[in-house]
């Protein structure tokens, strides 16, 4: 039986960013070589490799914890972690300042 795949198209939004010259011609460079097919690929395949360079530094440092989670986070996870931004911030905020 086959299965139907629907696949959304992905919704951008523009984002000003400043870069160096020497930044720009290696992007520009990118596009050029043929490996990217315009600047905005460039940053966008940059942010993904930052964004899975992340998860495995946090797996390299976190993994061999007992309990320590696996995955991505869940909505659970993210609501717990906000929470506890929130209790942090307003715990220093109650510090009196001398």
């Amino acid at each position: 039986m086959a299965r139907t795949v629907i696949v959304y198209p992905m919704i951008t939004q523009p984002l000003n960013v400043n870069l160096t010259n020497e930044l720009r011609r290696y992007v520009k460079e990118q596009v050029r070589s043929g490996r990217y097919q315009n600047e905005n690929e460039v940053v966008r395949d940059a942010i993904r490799q930052m964004q899975q360079r992340e998860i495995e530094q946090f797996e390299r440092v976190f993994s061999d914890y007992p309990g320590a989670p696996q995955g991505e986070p869940t909505d659970e996870d993210h609501a717990a972690i906000k929470a506890s931004i929130r209790r942090h911030r307003h715990g220093r905020q109650a510090v009196p300042t001398t």
